[in-house]
C-alpha cells in the first residue's frame, strides 16, 4: 500500500482539479453533514454554533488504483495535504474552526476507481438573522450556505448526497433556549462578480423555549403588578405607606427590563416582551397616579407638625383673608367660608383634579365638620376592580395575539 500511494502521488498536482483538460470539466462534489451537538444562540450578536461532520465525495482519475484484495483503503489527515480536496467554506460562517485536538480531525478514503470520501470534524458559528418581534415566543430560521470560495459553476458542482440523509441529526436535539424542529435543504445558484456558484443551502427552523423566561420574567411581573394594587386598600391617610409601595414596584419592574434586554440587539422595534413590560410598568405608575387623585379629593388632612390626635387642618383667619383677596384682586368674589360649590359631575371633578384646582380642593377642605374622619374613596373602590380586570383582559389578548395567531 505505501509503494502504491508513492507511485499514485509521484506526478500528482495538488493545485489542479481532478479531470482538467479532459473531455468532463465540471466536477461534482456529493455533500452531505451530521450535526453532532448545537448551540449556543446568540441574539445579540444574531450568530448560532454547532459542531458538525461534513462528509463530501468526488472522483479523481489520477488515482485509480488496481491491487489484489484492495478495493478502498483509509488514510491519515496527512495525506490531504498532499492531495486535491474542494475549497469549501461556508459564506455566512462566523469564526468557524477544525479540531486539531489530539491530532487534526479529518480523514480520507480512496477507492479503487478514484472514488474519493473525506470527512472532517468542524465547530460552524454561522450568522443567523432573527426577527425578534415575538420574543420570546418567537420562532428562528437559521440558514447555512456551503459553496466554493473560488470555483464557478463551468468548473464545480456542489450537490446533496442522494443515498444519505443531507442534514443528519440526532434524536432529541435541544438547547438551553430552542428546540429544533426539521430542516430544509435546496440546491442554489447564486451570481457573483467572477460568475454563477453552486451553493448548498440548509434552513434549521427552531422555536424557543419558553420556561426560563415565564419564571424569570413573567412571574415575578405578575406578582409585582398585583403587589401594587394592595396599596388600594390601604388608608388614604397612610402616605408615605402608599407612595413607597408604588414606587418600589416601578423601580422593581424596570429592573428586570433593563436585565431581559441586555442581551438583546438593540432593534428599532418593540418584542414581545417589551410590551409586556411597559404594560406592567404603566399599571404600577398607574396605582402610584391613582393615589395622587385619591389624596387631591380628600377632606381631613393630617396636621403637619402637630399632636398625632389632630386629623383636620385648621387654617388660620390671616389665611383666609390673603386667600380672599387674591380672589377678589381675580374678580372671583368668593366667600370661601360661606359660599360652597354646587354639585358637580364626574368629569368636571376629574378636569379640576389634573387641573390642580386649588380653589375646589380648599373649599372641600373647609367643608369638613369638626371631629370628621375620612371615609375609603370612591377612587379606591372602582381601582379594585377596574385595575385587576383591565390587566386580566391584556394578558387574554397578549398571549391569544402571540401564541395563537401565526407569524408572518
Amino acid at each position: 500500500v505505501s509503494r502504491l500511494l508513492d507511485k499514485l502521488l509521484e506526478n500528482y498536482s495538488k493545485h489542479v482539479t481532478p479531470g482538467y483538460g479532459g473531455k468532463s470539466l465540471i466536477l461534482r462534489i456529493s455533500t452531505d453533514f451530521a450535526i453532532r451537538s448545537m448551540g449556543p444562540i446568540t441574539e445579540s450578536e444574531m450568530a448560532y454554533s454547532m459542531q458538525i461532520y461534513l462528509r463530501q465525495r468526488w472522483y479523481d482519475d489520477r488515482l485509480k488504483f488496481t491491487i489484489d484484495n484492495f478495493t478502498e483503503f483509509t488514510l491519515s489527515n496527512k495525506v490531504l495535504k498532499s492531495i486535491w480536496k474542494p475549497d469549501t467554506y461556508f459564506i455566512n460562517g462566523k469564526n468557524s474552526k477544525a479540531h486539531n485536538i489530539t491530532v487534526p480531525n479529518a480523514f480520507v478514503r480512496i477507492r479503487h476507481d478514484g472514488r474519493l470520501y473525506m470527512s472532517r470534524r468542524l465547530t460552524v458559528r454561522a450568522r443567523c438573522p432573527l426577527m425578534l418581534s415575538r420574543f420570546p415566543m418567537d420562532k428562528a430560521s437559521c440558514p447555512l450556505y456551503i459553496a466554493s470560495y473560488g470555483y464557478t459553476t463551468s468548473d464545480l458542482i456542489y450537490y446533496w448526497n442522494p443515498n444519505a440523509p443531507n442534514v443528519d441529526m440526532p434524536e432529541g436535539l435541544t438547547m438551553a433556549t430552542y428546540e429544533v424542529g426539521w430542516v430544509d435543504t435546496f440546491n442554489v445558484t447564486r451570481m457573483t462578480t467572477h460568475g454563477p456558484q453552486s451553493v448548498l443551502e440548509v434552513q434549521i427552523h427552531m422555536h424557543r423555549n419558553l420556561g426560563f423566561f415565564i419564571l424569570q420574567t413573567f412571574l415575578p411581573c405578575y406578582l409585582i403588578v398585583s403587589l401594587s394594587w394592595i396599596s388600594f386598600w390601604i388608608n388614604r391617610d397612610a402616605a408615605p405607606a402608599r407612595v413607597l409601595l408604588g414606587v418600589t414596584t416601578i423601580l422593581s419592574t424596570a429592573q428586570i427590563g433593563m436585565s431581559v434586554r441586555e442581551g438583546l440587539p438593540r432593534v428599532p422595534y418593540a418584542t414581545a416582551i417589551d410590551v409586556f413590560l411597559n404594560v406592567c410598568l404603566v399599571y404600577d405608575m398607574a396605582a402610584l397616579i391613582q393615589y395622587a387623585a385619591v389624596n387631591y379629593f380628600t377632606k381631613v388632612m393630617p396636621v403637619e407638625g402637630g399632636d398625632e390626635e389632630e386629623d383636620e387642618i385648621i387654617i388660620s383667619e390671616q389665611e383666609h383673608e390673603r386667600e380672599r383677596e387674591t380672589l377678589l384682586l381675580n374678580n372671583a368674589h368668593v366667600d370661601l367660608e360661606h359660599q360652597g360649590y354646587r354639585k358637580i359631575g364626574c368629569y368636571q371633578m376629574l378636569w379640576r383634579c389634573l387641573s390642580g384646582n386649588s380653589d375646589f380642593r380648599l373649599h372641600r377642605v373647609n367643608s369638613v365638620k369638626p371631629g370628621a374622619t375620612n371615609s375609603v374613596s370612591d377612587i379606591d373602590l372602582m381601582a379594585r376592580i377596574l385595575f385587576p380586570s383591565t390587566f386580566i383582559l391584556f394578558n387574554v389578548c397578549y398571549w391569544v395575539l402571540y401564541l395563537h395567531i401565526p407569524q408572518s
